[in-house]
């Protein structure tokens, strides 16, 4: 059981960290004119500060790892929950 929670829980979080993370900005065509706009998250929930596009190449690392993790703990505690006939 333990182990499906935190599966479960993995999964969730490295999910929500691949959606929030900041997008790379959009280049724009300006003439010299243009303030440096933030980015904003995949979802568009979130508008982050100027220059924090560099966080998305590690927020997209941990967030697969997570989602990975996450899912090989799911599949392990379906697989290792035995037979009925062996339970004591």
């Amino acid at each position: 059981m333990r182990r499906r929670v935190t599966g479960a829980t993995l999964t969730i979080l490295g999910v929500l960290i691949l959606f929030f993370a900041p997008a790379p900005g959009e280049a724009g065509g300006c003439d010299g004119g243009c303030h440096n706009y933030g980015s904003t998250s995949l979802t568009g929930l979130i508008h982050w500060p100027p220059g924090s596009y560099n966080l998305f190449l590690p927020m997209l690392i941990i967030g697969v790892a997570l989602v990975v993790t996450g899912i090989v703990l799911l599949i392990k505690a379906k697989r290792s929950r035995g037979s009925p006939g062996t339970a004591r």
